[in-house]
C-alpha cells in the first residue's frame, strides 16, 4: 500500500484542527479565520510559505471553508515560484486527483523537482511511487535512487523503504544486500525500528549477506524492541525463552500488550509450561 506524506508542519502553519468552516463563530474559529486572512495577504505579497499554509488550511477546511481547487492552485503556484514544500503537496494532489486532474506521470516529474530541491519527504514519495508503479511504470533502480537520497535526508522510514528497495533487487543481484544492510543500519540508527528487525532477522537467519550469529541478532533486535517495534520484540522473546524465561516473558508481554496475537500465543504458552500444567 502507498504511504505518501505531504510536507511537515511548519511553525507558522496551524495546527491540525478537525471540524469545519471558520467554526461557526467560535474563538477557535475566530482565530483560524484570522490566520487564514494572514495567510491570504501574505501570500498575495510573495510570501510562498504563507502560500503553501494557506492551501493546507483549504485543503483540511480550517479557518476557510474546504475547496480542494483553490488548494491544489495555491500549491502549484507556490511550488512553480520556488517552494519545494509546496511541490511535494502539489505533486500529492497530482497524483490522487484532488482538486486538480488526475496527472501521475506530471506528478513524478513535481516529486522529482522536490526532491532535486533538498526535501527528504518528496524523495521518499518519489521513491514509493515508482516503486510501486503507481500511475507511471515501475523502475526499481531510479525507486532504490530517489530513496537512497531520502535516506541521507532523514525522511521518515526513507532508509527502510531504501533497504526494501535494495532487497528486492538483491534478488537477481546479490550485490545489492550489502546496500541493503547499509541503508537498515542507518534507519536503524536514525530510530526506524523495523530496520533494526531487518538486520536483526538477517544475522538470525544468516541471510542477505550477513552470518549467523545469535549474539549479533540479539543486538539489532534489542534495539527494533526498545523503538517499539513488535516484531522485534516478539522474536528476541522467543529467541530468550530457552535461556532468559523471565526476560522473554517480558518482551513478549510488552508485545502482545500490543495486540501481536503470535507474542499472546508465546507468552500464554511459556506461562502454562512454567507452572507445570
Amino acid at each position: 500500500m502507498l504511504a505518501l506524506v505531504a510536507a511537515c508542519s511548519s511553525s507558522s502553519e496551524p495546527a491540525a484542527t478537525k471540524g469545519s468552516g471558520s467554526g461557526s463563530g467560535s474563538a477557535s474559529g475566530d482565530a483560524t479565520a484570522n490566520l487564514a486572512a494572514h495567510y491570504d495577504k501574505a501570500c498575495a505579497a510573495g510570501d510562498l510559505e504563507a502560500c503553501r499554509s494557506l492551501g493546507v488550511m483549504y485543503s483540511e477546511g480550517v479557518g476557510v471553508g474546504r475547496d480542494l481547487g483553490r488548494a491544489a492552485k495555491l500549491f502549484g503556484d507556490a511550488c512553480t515560484a520556488g517552494n519545494m514544500s509546496a511541490c511535494n503537496h502539489y505533486a500529492l494532489a497530482l497524483a490522487e486527483g484532488i482538486g486538480v486532474d488526475k496527472a501521475p506521470a506530471k506528478a513524478v516529474l513535481t516529486y522529482q523537482k522536490a526532491c532535486d530541491g533538498g526535501l527528504g519527504l518528496a524523495c521518499r514519495n518519489l521513491g514509493l511511487t515508482l516503486r510501486e508503479g503507481r500511475g507511471v511504470p515501475a523502475d526499481l533502480a531510479r525507486a532504490a535512487a530517489a530513496l537512497a537520497t531520502a535516506c541521507t535526508l532523514k525522511a521518515p522510514f526513507g532508509c527502510t523503504n531504501a533497504g526494501d528497495v535494495e532487497a528486492v533487487l538483491a534478488a537477481t543481484d546479490p550485490t545489492h544486500w550489502s546496500r541493503a544492510n547499509a541503508h537498515y543500519q542507518q534507519g536503524c540508527d536514525q530510530g526506524e525500528g523495523s530496520a533494526c528487525r531487518q538486520i536483526g532477522l538477517a544475522y538470525l537467519d544468516g541471510t542477505r549477506g550477513l552470518p549467523k550469529g545469535a549474539a549479533a541478532a540479539t543486538v539489532w533486535l534489542d534495539k527494533g524492541c526498545q523503538l517499539a517495534e513488535v516484531v522485534s520484540c516478539r522474536t528476541l522473546g522467543a529467541l530468550l525463552l530457552p535461556g532468559d524465561p523471565a526476560r522473554a516473558k517480558t518482551l513478549l508481554r510488552r508485545s502482545c500488550d500490543k495486540k501481536d496475537a503470535e507474542s499472546c500465543r508465546l507468552l500464554s504458552e511459556s506461562v502454562t509450561r512454567g507452572s507445570g500444567h
